[in-house]
């Protein structure tokens, strides 16, 4: 599963799902699931996820990927 803290920053920057939503294109229903840790998102979505909060991706999500790699 992949971690985050997509809901620490939407309580930080007093985001909304419905204006998440409208920022990123992200259903409502998928940005809960995703801040709520029940699904894992692809690429695209924590891309659009993180343009939208005005974030780096590694910013949002933990990318364990990348520490592995290095």
């Amino acid at each position: 599963m992949c971690r985050n803290n997509l809901l620490k920053i939407m309580k930080e920057k007093n985001i909304t799902y419905r204006k998440l939503h409208a920022l990123s294109g992200i259903s409502i229903s998928t940005l809960y699931h995703i801040a709520n840790q029940e699904i894992d998102s692809r690429q695209s979505t924590m891309i659009a996820i993180a343009k939208a909060l005005e974030m780096d991706v590694e910013d949002v999500f933990y990318l364990d990927w990348k520490k592995n790699n290095i």
